[in-house]
């Protein structure tokens, strides 16, 4: 403490024996001194935490801004109804399964009936009266189905066989005479063989559509 006062005293000696402009920069460099420590170990670091902070707080508003959004965007979705493109999509096959429905009953409405199918191909028959009926019969009814689904829709296939006995032109008159009928109908199978030159022997099955599953007669 006394070397500190020592000290002090000769400063202060000193600084009585310094002219007055040496007195004026003496003072103004200790107070550039003074205010130099004052910047660096205070000013200064409280200026650098502002920023740092200042910084920190301009992140923290963005990723709160981002949040809100993804706030908005989970309200929006969770706003909006969950089957609303099921729902569409189902629309969307129901109206196309209407669609083929009545194109289906419109097809079936112009073909021949199941129960004149057996009766269409016996006057065909009588009309050439030079083939000889072998046989006639009915084969079981089929669902028709979508697909590979198995899905009974309601229409079934009704087939007819018929076996004829005779040569190749009254044969072939036989097949023109029924492509020329009005009504409409469909071929499964054509099967052509020569028995006995010039006799042959034709089996064939078509079918219609129909609305039941019952047999046809014949």
């Amino acid at each position: 403490m006394d070397q500190l006062k020592h000290q002090w005293a000769e400063l202060s000696a000193k600084f009585a024996k310094l002219s007055e402009r040496e007195k004026w920069l003496t003072t103004a460099a200790g107070w550039i001194a003074v205010l130099f420590l004052l910047y660096t170990f205070v000013v200064e670091p409280a200026q650098i935490d502002h920023n740092a902070k200042t910084l920190r707080l301009a992140s923290l508003k963005g990723q709160i801004g981002q949040l809100q959004g993804d706030v908005e965007v989970i309200k929006h979705k969770l706003e909006q109804d969950p089957d609303k493109d099921v729902d569409k999509e189902y629309t969307v096959l129901l109206t196309e399964s209407q669609d083929l429905s009545l194109r289906l009953s419109n097809v079936v409405d112009s073909l021949v009936t199941p129960s004149g199918m057996a009766e269409l191909l016996e006057q065909v028959l009588e009309k050439t009266h030079k083939l000889k009926l072998v046989s006639l019969t009915s084969v079981s009814s089929e669902p028709i189905t979508r697909d590979d689904s198995n899905e009974d829709i309601g229409y079934y296939i009704h087939p007819v066989k018929i076996e004829l006995a005779g040569n190749y032109f009254d044969i072939l008159e036989y097949l023109a005479e029924l492509e020329q009928m009005k009504v409409k109908y469909y071929w499964r199978s054509f099967n052509y063989q020569v028995i006995e030159y010039p006799q042959a022997q034709l089996q064939l099955v078509v079918y219609t559509l129909g609305a039941k599953k019952e047999f046809i007669g014949g």
